[in-house]
């Protein structure tokens, strides 16, 4: 079960659908159940679960997906997403909700070691009942649209890329203030953000800040095809995020060689070592000095991008992923 709709949750969509084609390879059938954004005809829950019967059932997200199994007499887990854990549980009204779920699913499935303590000292009822399920992730396709190609931005000039979801875990406010520092120091350099407006408030902060500052662009979400082919446009990789699970982006620039400067939020720390695979920042300024020194030494740059390539392709192996789901499984 998938979160929807696709172009607001692609790092949740990208999960689910990885985790689709990694039971298929193994000889699993699975249906895939959520928001449907492709015409196809909208299903109940319970007449997808009434036609399928299967042995289990997995919701990705707790509050969005989770919250339908509750009463489920069908074995169901949940894995958590950053939302769930950083935001959600938090709320007010979402967080009683969010609790139930994870301490009534048969098994809780987290990305990192440290989600898994943080889950359980939040609902103490989930000890010995949390698997850790590394994410994985595969080589975007590189071939689509150039992105300097179709914004005019010359080969000469440092491209900064900022990926993720307009709101404001994300933290993207904290980078505007880079390519004025970047100018004063000599830098030639853009900044563009890409990503869906999940919070419609914050998306037009954004663009209000960024109003007078004609290296700032702001891009709705674009396809894996295209997405592919603007990691590889980038001179540097950003992730601001206040709070992370596990970064998509990250993984998906890394996978690709791309320099990485990330946010010290706890999932970045697992992702990035800092000066080895790549950078991590502490605040504003600390961001500005990071993205200064890969301008500067760009050849340090690139070979942090070639070592977190080959770390994370030892680090989050796809088939690696399946054998922990498919253990979770046989737990529940």
């Amino acid at each position: 079960m998938t979160p929807g709709p696709v172009e607001l949750h692609r790092g949740p969509n990208a999960t689910v659908q990885r985790y689709r084609e990694g039971l298929q390879r193994r000889g699993h059938l699975c249906e895939l159940f959520g928001d449907r954004d492709d015409g196809a005809l909208k299903q109940s829950l319970e007449g997808t679960l009434a036609r399928f019967r299967p042995d289990i059932v997995h919701a990705h997200d707790a509050w969005r997906t989770g919250m339908q199994l509750l009463g489920l007499q069908t074995p169901w887990v949940v894995s958590v997403s950053g939302d769930d854990i950083f935001t959600d549980i938090k709320d007010p009204v979402y967080g009683p909700h969010v609790c139930e779920v994870l301490r009534r699913a048969h098994r809780v499935l987290v990305p990192s070691a440290p989600i898994a303590r943080l889950v359980e000292e939040m609902v103490p009822d989930t000890v010995g009942q949390v698997d850790v399920v590394p994410r994985a992730s595969l080589p975007l396709p590189t071939g689509g649209t150039d992105l300097r190609r179709s914004l005019g931005i010359p080969r000469n000039r440092v491209l900064l890329l900022l990926p993720g979801g307009l709101r404001p875990i994300k933290g993207q406010a904290r980078a505007l203030p880079v390519v004025d520092i970047l100018r004063r120091h000599g830098v030639d350099a853009e900044l563009v953000l890409v990503g869906p407006e999940q919070d419609p408030e914050y998306a037009a902060e954004l663009r209000a800040m960024a109003a007078d500052e004609p290296r700032i662009r702001i891009l709705p979400s674009l396809s894996r095809e295209r997405m592919g082919a603007t990691y590889m446009n980038a001179d540097v990789v950003l992730n601001t995020s206040e709070e992370e699970a596990m970064s998509l982006s990250i993984l998906e620039a890394g996978l690709l060689g791309r320099p990485v400067v990330a946010s010290s939020a706890a999932g970045n720390r697992e992702l990035v070592r800092h000066r080895e695979t790549g950078l991590v920042f502490e605040d504003g300024e600390g961001l500005a000095r990071c993205v200064l020194a890969l301008c500067k030494n760009r050849s340090a740059a690139g070979a942090m991008g070639v070592r977190m390539r080959e770390d994370f392709k030892r680090r989050f192996d796809p088939e690696r992923e399946i054998d922990r789901l498919l253990s979770s499984y046989a737990a529940a």
